[in-house]
């Protein structure tokens, strides 16, 4: 009887770190996509950089690449658009993923006018 025990406890044992550790990269695998909105306080094309004043009054830093892609206007009937023609005082939305430095890096940006 005692024999059966530890071999039903090492079996569950055995289910349970495997559910564990296959949970654990799943999660890792899907990334959330961040958001991040307000008015355009600084761009700097050296480094990439465009710092967001956000609606809650916080300042977020996004990173873009050349592979990021920017449209002018709203969200379904944008225009494509460059970094170029990204302005400060303008209202961008950016959407993409965190780095571990608690900065967004963008896979698509819609930038316009301030309402």
């Amino acid at each position: 009887m005692r024999v059966y025990s530890f071999s039903a406890l090492g079996w569950w044992a055995t289910v349970l770190l495997y559910l564990v550790l296959n949970l654990n990269v799943i999660a890792k695998e899907k990334v959330p996509n961040m958001i991040v909105q307000g008015k355009v306080f600084l761009i700097d094309k050296d480094s990439s950089i465009i710092m967001v004043d956000t609606i809650t009054g916080a300042r977020r830093v996004v990173v873009y690449s050349p592979d990021t892609k920017f449209s002018y206007g709203r969200t379904n009937k944008g225009k494509e658009s460059a970094i170029d023609q990204v302005q400060e005082a303008q209202y961008i939305s950016c959407t993409g993923t965190s780095d571990g430095r608690e900065r967004l890096v963008a896979k698509e940006c819609v930038h316009r006018e301030q309402r």
